[in-house]
Formats: C-alpha cells, sequence, structure tokens
C-alpha cells in the first residue's frame, strides 16, 4: 500500500493535536488525502493510517505573461503562451537570441553552426541541438540566423582528377589495401576502379554530404552509380540500406565483385574445413530486401544460410593479395 504513515506527518509536532491540526488542514487545502483504505488509527481525534500528497500544479499565469512580455518580432509568442512550461525551460536561450536578433536586424554573412551558436548563446552546440525547435516554436525562420551545417570530410583516394568508377567501402583495413593498389594499378577484384573512400559504418550518411557539397567536377561527376561494399552481416546490409535511403537521388548499388570474392573465399575456408566467425554482438535481423535484389537467388539463400547459423563473412576475409590478383 503507497502512501505516508501518519506518524510521519506529525513528528515534527511536540503533541499529537498540533498533529492533527496539521494533517486536517493539509486535508481541507487539498495537499493531502487520506487513504480511507489504510483504515483509522484508533485515537481521538482520529486520523487514518496513511495520507497521499497531491502535487501542486503550478500558477502558470505570470509565466504567460512573462512570454508574452519578453518575446517581440520577429519572434513569435503564440507557441510559449500555450506551453509556458517550456518557456521556463527555454526562457535563457530565447533571451539570448532575442538579443542577437536585436543587432543584427539583417541577416549577416554566413558562418558555420557552431561558430553562429557559440556567438549567439556563448556555448557552440546549442544551435545544433535546439536550433530547429527554438526556430520552430518561435516561428522564425532558421535562415535569419545565416549559418550552414558542417559534415566530416569524406576519405577519399582518385588515381587522378578524371571521372570513374566510385567505391566507398564499410571498414578501413580494405580501404587502405586497395588505395595502396590503386596507386600503381587501375583494377581491383577485376573490376577497372577511379576513386576509393571510406565509409566508417553510419557515418557515411553524413560524410557523404560533405562530397555532395565540395566534391571536385570529377568526383561529382563519378557517383552515377555509386558503388558500396561492406561486410555480409546484418549490420552490414543495414548500414548499406540506410545509406541508400537516405540518398534516393544517386544511384547507390553494392559492389558485386567484391561480395562475389568474399563468398569465393568462404568456399575454400569450407573446404579446409575452416567456419565463419559468429557475430560477435547481438545484432537485429533484416531481411536486406532491397540488397538481395542485386543478387542472384544462390548467392542470397548461401548468405541467409550462413546468417541463420549465426555467422557472417567481414570483409577482411580479402587482403591485398586476393585484390591484386584478380
Amino acid at each position: 500500500m503507497t502512501g505516508i504513515f501518519f506518524e510521519e506527518l506529525i513528528a515534527p509536532f511536540p503533541s499529537y493535536a498540533q498533529g492533527v491540526d496539521y494533517i486536517e488542514n493539509e486535508v481541507a487545502k487539498g495537499r493531502l488525502v487520506p487513504i480511507k483504505s489504510s483504515g483509522l488509527n484508533g485515537k481521538r481525534p482520529a486520523l487514518y493510517q496513511r495520507y497521499r500528497k497531491v502535487k501542486q500544479k503550478k500558477d502558470m499565469a505570470p509565466l504567460v505573461a512573462k512570454a508574452d512580455r519578453l518575446i517581440e518580432p520577429p519572434l513569435s509568442a503564440a507557441f510559449y503562451k500555450k506551453h509556458p512550461a517550456q518557456f521556463s525551460k527555454d526562457e535563457s536561450m530565447i533571451v539570448d537570441l532575442q538579443h542577437w536578433l536585436s543587432i543584427h536586424e539583417d541577416p549577416p554573412e554566413e558562418v558555420s553552426c557552431n561558430e553562429r551558436s557559440f556567438e549567439i548563446f556563448g556555448q557552440e552546440k546549442i544551435l545544433a541541438q535546439h536550433g530547429d525547435r527554438l526556430c520552430r516554436n518561435l516561428a522564425l525562420n532558421p535562415k535569419r540566423l545565416a549559418y550552414y551545417q558542417t559534415y566530416e570530410p569524406l576519405a577519399i583516394y582518385s588515381r587522378n582528377d578524371e571521372p570513374g568508377p566510385l567505391l566507398i567501402v564499410e571498414n578501413l583495413d580494405p580501404f587502405i589495401s586497395i588505395r595502396r593498389l590503386l596507386i600503381t594499378q587501375t583494377s581491383i577484384l577485376g573490376f577497372d576502379l577511379q576513386s576509393i573512400a571510406y565509409g566508417g559504418g553510419y557515418r557515411i550518411e553524413s560524410y557523404f554530404m560533405d562530397l555532395l557539397l565540395f566534391g571536385s567536377p570529377a568526383l561529382l561527376n563519378s557517383i552515377d552509380p555509386v558503388y558500396y561494399w561492406g561486410d555480409l552481416d546484418y549490420e552490414g546490409i543495414r548500414i548499406f540500406e540506410s545509406f541508400a535511403a537516405r540518398y534516393p537521388e544517386v544511384r547507390i548499388i553494392p559492389w558485386l565483385p567484391g561480395y562475389a570474392a568474399m563468398l569465393e573465399a568462404k568456399r575454400k575456408f569450407d573446404i579446409e574445413k575452416k567456419t565463419m566467425p559468429q557475430y560477435k554482438e547481438k545484432q537485429e535481423p533484416t531481411t536486406g530486401e532491397y540488397f538481395f535484389a542485386f543478387f542472384d537467388s544462390e548467392f542470397t539463400s548461401t548468405v541467409r544460410e550462413l546468417w541463420n547459423k549465426g555467422q557472417y563473412i567481414p570483409q577482411e576475409i580479402l587482403n591485398h593479395t586476393q585484390y591484386k590478383s584478380c
């Protein structure tokens, strides 16, 4: 049974009678509610054995009035007048933003998101963490703050400044190995390759934006299609499908030579009676419907059979020797 024992409530008072007066007064004000199922304490005057404290609602009228007084054009107070509790949390940011706007009547020259954030709020991360929400709540066009997003640069190597096939690999070791080979040869696993980029797992989704914004004309002319190659496990397939979904305007497809070579290397391991590694951590299964649409039924069934055993094929099953010999 929940609630507070009456003894705990009256403990601060020197007499039982004073404690009774306190409890009855709190009940009358709605701050305490007797738990009748707990029963009476058998004393006179009687109290219930337990009481429940009632959380008092804060009077929001002063906050509504403050939001209406503080927030001025070009900001709108409408949202915060309806949500005064949120105004209480955001007030200091709103004050900083209001002040910055007051001394920048026209949008200034664009700077980066974190640079603008520090200028406005004295902290570099606030705009990235709360900027979209604040602008939406205050009915302010984010363009008024004149900042641009920054993205980690894509690690990429090209044989020369000419258009040609671009391959993005999930893991660092194959990226380094293939990059070394591209210095002296053009064919990797029998595929004529111009550029190699390091994806870094899900980070490729932000890395790739840097290429779209700042890539050379040759690279931008090399992204139809973009070839992607990763581990043959649930996570590797999910990374590919998430990346492809993030950029529907770009044709992103699996690098078939890499995946085929992984399966061939796996067959050699089978002959040597070596097994593929087990998943090192629990991974959420995926059907890989979009990914497997690029492959034939034999490839698909082989990979799924492997998954059913809790096994996967890492990119590192291949190395410099295999890349070079094909």
